[in-house]
């Protein structure tokens, strides 16, 4: 339907959040504008000139993909991004692979030491706790006092306590030397991913965060296999699992101090801290999501009966629920930005990398698991044959940032992952029995984990797309701890579930023959399954072994297709972020017009006056095509019209 050229096009500030150049409907459904009646003259008042800036904007000349204080952001520093990324990865890498390495080596210290089981646990809690009580202020603080004094420090603290564990002479020493290497180990995962964001173009950015998924999905697989190779060489050789951090960690160390160039922080007085930043919701969100850790940790070991997980857990749920309420509600510089719960883009993905987490982290867990109960594997043994999963894993979340970067497909790569993540868990239900053979295991292994590394990295994409530029050390902070915090979750979840099962399985046997192996906890416990005479009765217990893995399936299945669902229906933003200078000649367009005119909805979208008689046709929000041709077109066209 044609439109009256008198009638002014509605205005939209240049704060507005627009939608992915390549996830947005099309102008027109051909590649040439619509015919439209001559136009009549526009008097040169306010509408003619809104009328102007919206066509502008549509063509992309001014305003496009802006948010409020973008123009206050510093342009993008110079940096070798080939010696930089490398640099970073590795350091991250490092972080990553001390959640890992220690679980095949774990065994031979414990009994070194003769440490106890809740001594057991807390060599890995004491990890996860001390990285969780970092992971929330990365952002803020980074902010205030700049990232390159962090990383630096937590380069540094973390390469100490490294060579500190490796000496550690008793139990009580290696788990508070554990502590302090979680504090380095988080704030450097936290600080990697917020340094590449900024330097690194959102636009380009997918692809480097694709190689950061993947130097977790490496360390995640990697770790138990050098654990047991090192623990293999001599009585002390789990040793080196903290021995290995010193040599590449000082190499990426000075990589990075020579070639790494970062914008300065502004300067804040003790003053201005005090005045402005919001350390109530500080202490609410580490206190909170400690006590969540510590609570669901214990219920790992000791189940969800534990009445000091219950309540360690109900306490955490509390405080943190405190803490968004803060967030909410606080007029002071809040850790976690008011906007991502109230913008269902935001909060949704959110909750889907939480999930994701939950699903994907316990993997590297109960995997193993399988293939010793079943396949009588070793746990060097039981590494090797987790590759196939890993690699994949890696492998597709490189495959989703190049996409990204490219083709400027963002969404569908992670509707794409969660389903085929989905499907995969849902084949292994269906084949993964206690008779299954290595090609198949291989085989169908590989399909969740190509879904798993789709959707690994890209939702930190879309939540940064979505925040203004002033807020992205804060939102990478909050996805990096709501997938610390999930993945602590599932892990007790998997863990208790699986228990529960396997002893349920058990007593099934132990009750058709009236004798059988008790329910394995150790390697020695899977050896024993394996020992029995070839019969029956050994079917039934491999049998009942396998079916215990199930549960775990389904709680993987539903949670990923579950992230598909609440995802669905959010909205895509603009890769196209102009900061600094860019974006300041952006907003200074649009002069005269205040931030009071543009006003975010709390579903998300951007406030947008409806069009009375719209020349376009109704975007649609899931189309994959871009048609920058008939963008031009229609601008050019406009442009003639007004000469």
């Amino acid at each position: 339907m044609a439109r009256n050229e008198d009638t002014p096009l509605p205005k939209l500030h240049p704060s507005a959040p627009v939608l992915n150049d390549i996830e947005s409907a099309p102008v027109s459904r051909s590649a040439t504008p619509p015919a439209t009646s001559p136009p009549s003259p526009v008097s040169p008042t306010r509408d003619g000139k809104d009328k102007d800036k919206h066509e502008d904007r549509r063509a992309g000349k001014v305003g496009g993909g802006l948010t409020e204080g973008d123009d206050e952001v510093a342009d993008l520093p110079n940096n070798n991004l080939l010696i930089v990324m490398p640099s970073l990865c590795l350091v991250l890498f490092l972080a990553a692979l001390d959640q890992t390495i220690i679980a095949t080596a774990l065994p031979t210290m414990m009994a070194q030491f003769n440490a106890s089981p809740s001594q057991y646990s807390w060599v890995i809690t004491s990890y996860q706790l001390a990285m969780t009580l970092l992971t929330p202020i990365n952002g803020r603080v980074s902010d205030i006092i700049g990232r390159k004094p962090m990383l630096y420090a937590a380069i540094v603290v973390f390469t100490i306590a490294s060579a500190l564990c490796g000496a550690a002479q008793n139990i009580e020493w290696l788990i508070v030397c554990r502590a302090f290497q979680g504090l380095g180990g988080g704030t450097i995962m936290g600080l990697v991913s917020i340094i590449v964001s900024d330097i690194v173009p959102l636009e380009k950015r997918g692809s480097y965060q694709g190689f950061m998924g993947a130097s977790w999905g490496v360390a995640a697989v990697v770790g138990p296999i050098l654990g047991g190779a090192f623990t293999n060489m001599s009585h002390s050789g789990w040793r080196w699992c903290f021995f290995i951090n010193l040599p590449t960690g000082g190499v990426a160390f000075i990589l990075l101090l020579l070639y790494l160039k970062l914008n300065k922080p502004r300067i804040h007085t003790f003053r201005e801290l005090q005045r402005t930043f919001d350390f109530l919701g500080l202490f609410l969100i580490m206190i909170g999501s400690s006590l969540l850790i510590v609570g669901f940790s214990f219920a790992a070991d000791h189940g969800f009966n534990y009445v000091p997980s219950i309540a360690l857990i109900v306490a955490g749920a509390v405080l943190f629920c405190a803490a968004v309420v803060n967030c909410l509600v606080t007029k002071r510089t809040a850790v976690i930005p008011a906007r991502l719960f109230k913008t269902r883009t935001t909060l949704f993905y959110t909750i889907a990398s939480a999930l994701h987490a939950a699903a994907f982290i316990p993997c590297n867990v109960v995997l193993p698991q399988f293939f010793q109960g079943v396949h009588g594997a070793d746990a060097l043994q039981a590494g090797i044959q987790l590759l196939p999963f890993a690699i994949f894993v890696s492998w597709s979340t490189v495959v989703a940032g190049q996409i990204q970067s490219r083709l400027r497909i963002v969404r569908p790569v992670t509707w794409l992952g969660y389903a085929i993540g989905a499907l995969g868990f849902g084949i292994m239900i269906g084949f993964w029995n206690w008779d299954i053979k290595l090609p198949m295991q291989h085989g169908t292994s590989i399909i969740p984990a190509l879904g798993i590394g789709l959707s690994l990295q890209s939702p930190m994409l879309i939540l940064q797309a979505a925040m203004p530029l002033k807020d992205m050390a804060a939102v990478t902070s909050v996805w990096v701890l709501t997938r610390s915090i999930g993945g602590s979750v599932g892990v007790s979840l998997f863990q208790a579930v699986l228990n529960s099962d396997i002893r349920s399985e058990f007593a099934k046997v132990h009750a058709k023959w009236g004798q059988g192996p008790e329910v394995p906890t150790s390697v020695a416990g899977y050896h024993a399954i394996h020992d029995m005479p070839d019969g029956p009765l050994k079917v039934d217990v491999l049998r009942a072994f396998a079916n215990s893995f199930k549960p775990c399936w389904i709680i993987a299945l539903s949670l990923l297709a579950f992230c598909l669902v609440i995802t669905i229906p959010t909205r895509a933003y603009s890769l196209n972020r102009p900061r600094g200078a860019a974006a300041k000649a952006g907003t200074e367009s649009h002069e005269g017009e205040s931030l009071e005119d543009f006003e975010p909805e709390v579903d998300g979208d951007s406030k947008i006056i409806p069009d009375p008689d719209p020349i376009e046709e109704k975007a649609d929000p899931y189309s994959f095509a871009s048609t920058p041709t008939a963008i031009g077109s229609s601008a050019a066209s406009t442009d003639k019209e007004r000469s």
